[in-house]
């Protein structure tokens, strides 16, 4: 008997410096896409330098579409410029090491009726850390939560996990009112989606910690730490308001 197939999907995949990485996840998630979906399409939202990332993919893949940035705009800039180009409804960002199993689209899915959007949590109860990270990261991580909840967000518990996704009729109005393009903007788009009344549904994953995360541990805290407090900042000043 034929497995029913899911509809149609747009998996956005945004890449720096991701040559060695690349290689190893699209194969898996080409298959499991094209194993359960009618139609797919896989958009590489690239930061340059561009390298061998081009050919790399369409050696995998023939049919990828990439979408470069001119310069090193930052994760969020890349992701939003992936989304723009999505022609299916639904739309996914996933990070490239595949830190979340491409699998967990199946848990996904069945919410998609109920909420307009659905994100992978590593902070709840029924979640799966089957690698975790370094101690320092794991304390940095651990306490930048708590700085989100505390000052933008109460009620999620990880706005940070690059497994999201979106009806493509909820994330595009979001855009207008975003302002962070850096590592932060998950947590800006979720208030702006909360503020809207969108219905968020945060999903217990499996997460395995990748050794060769390009996270420098200590200037990407900073920088973060900073994007959180410009988004407070703009928050209390009523930028988020409003359609």
């Amino acid at each position: 008997m034929t497995k029913n197939k899911f509809n149609e999907i747009s998996v956005i995949i945004p890449v720096y410096k991701e040559e060695k990485r690349l290689k190893q996840s699209l194969p898996k998630i080409v298959k499991y896409l094209n194993d359960n979906f009618s139609r797919f399409e896989i958009i590489i939202a690239l930061d340059p330098p561009k390298g061998n990332t081009e050919q790399i993919a369409k050696d995998i893949y023939k049919d990828i579409i990439l979408i470069e940035s001119n310069k090193n705009m930052g994760k969020g800039y890349s992701v939003k410029q992936g989304i723009v180009a999505a022609k299916y409804e639904i739309i996914l960002f996933v990070d490239v090491d595949l830190s979340t199993p491409i699998e967990e689209i199946g848990r996904f899915m069945p919410y998609l009726n109920t909420h307009q959007v659905i994100i992978g949590s590593r902070n709840l109860k029924d979640s799966k850390i089957t690698k975790r990270q370094p101690l320092l990261r794991s304390t940095l991580g651990n306490i930048f939560p708590l700085f989100v909840r505390f000052l933008i967000i109460k009620d999620i518990k990880d706005t940070q996990c690059g497994f999201k996704m979106f009806k493509k009729e909820t994330i595009r109005p979001i855009f207008s009112k975003q302002k962070i393009d850096g590592f932060a903007f998950d947590a800006e788009l979720l208030l702006i989606a909360k503020k809207k009344g969108y219905k968020i549904k945060e999903i217990p994953i499996e997460w395995t910690n990748s050794d060769e995360s390009r996270l420098n541990v200590f200037k990407d805290s900073i920088r973060m730490g900073i994007e959180i407090t410009k988004i407070f900042i703009n928050n209390k000043r009523g930028y988020y308001n409003g359609n």
